[in-house]
């Protein structure tokens, strides 16, 4: 369903090109909007580059003295239980069993683990909540292979890992279908 017009309500079919914000039904909504828009689209653009620059931005090693997930303190008596040696979360026993607070920052893995080499879950994220979307090809034990039509016919390079292999169809990558 289209968002409203800035001006008129009417269903909006154009973006302001500068703030990627605003919407317009038309560009006599726009040019007549545009008094009004001016200050809050400038303020937008900067609001856009912050967020760009902040999302660009490695994220900073977590201490490791501390959960990430639940930001308990690790003792003797409560070690930590998974560390990432890429981007540094570090997981008690109760989050590195649990599927959203052990998911650590690493886009292609979990803990090091590379997301390509696992069945789909719906878990697999980026530690923003962005889905895993690559390449898949899990690894399988006798008598627990997945069905040929599930891969594709030709074994090519992983997107993720550069591992030769036959990868999933893309249909199958998604975590709905094992669900």
């Amino acid at each position: 369903m289209p968002l409203p017009c800035q001006l008129c309500y009417e269903d909006a079919t154009l973006v302001c090109s500068a703030c990627k914000c605003a919407r317009y039904c038309s560009e006599k909504c726009q040019k007549q909007d545009w008094k009004t828009h001016k200050k809050g689209c400038e303020f937008q653009q900067i609001l856009n580059r912050v967020n760009e620059e902040h999302a660009a931005a490695p994220r900073a090693r977590p201490s490791s003295k501390r959960c990430t997930g639940c930001n308990v303190k690790f003792s003797r008596d409560y070690p930590c239980e998974d560390e990432c040696p890429d981007c540094g979360y570090v997981a008690c026993e109760s989050c590195a069993c649990d599927s959203s607070s052990g998911t650590c920052y690493c886009p292609q893995s979990n803990f090091g683990r590379k997301y390509c080499s696992m069945e789909p879950k719906w878990y697999h994220t980026d530690g923003n909540g962005q889905a895993y979307r690559g390449d898949r090809h899990p690894e399988t034990y006798p008598g627990e292979e997945y069905p040929d039509d599930i891969y594709e016919p030709e074994p090519r390079a992983c997107n993720n890992c550069g591992e030769v292999t036959r990868v999933f169809k893309e249909k199958y990558r998604d975590h709905a279908y094992f669900s």
